[in-house]
């Protein structure tokens, strides 16, 4: 009796080695050390942008989407985009640049965004460094 269960012991080790082996892991990026090194560059960015006088605020009224950038980046050299990601739908999701009139507010029609939450993505060079904000908001038309 002890032969045969240290057999069937041995036997079922052997199976669950063989199923082990023929699982597939596949390995979502191959190369993960560059990866980690851009992850790290984009903390850098949002370090950045938190040195900024102000954060940048998101504020809606009826016909427009409102955002107020800080007044550090009056008169600077930049560009950039901000990108408007709903998280329920990938087809709600677009960009614009960053543009904004001599009160440093951008105006975006309400008309772009269906009711609901979204997530504000800012990316922008400046005096050359780069920087990056999030905001989530709710848009309520």
């Amino acid at each position: 009796g002890i032969v045969i269960f240290i057999a069937l012991f041995l036997l079922a080790n052997a199976v669950v080695i063989y199923c082990s082996f023929q699982q597939k892991n596949d390995l979502v990026v191959e190369e993960y050390y560059p990866q980690g090194l851009e992850y790290q560059k984009q903390i850098d960015r949002f370090a950045k942008a938190n040195t900024l006088s102000a954060k940048i605020e998101i504020s809606e009224n009826t016909h427009e989407l409102l955002i107020k950038y800080p007044d550090d980046l009056k008169g600077k050299n930049l560009y950039g985009e901000v990108v408007f990601f709903r998280p329920s739908d990938e087809n709600a999701d677009f960009h614009d640049s960053i543009r904004f009139d001599t009160a440093m507010v951008q105006y975006i029609p309400i008309d772009r965004f269906i009711r609901g939450k979204y997530v504000a993505k800012f990316f922008w060079k400046m005096d050359g460094k780069e920087y990056a904000h999030e905001s989530t908001f709710r848009v309520n038309k």
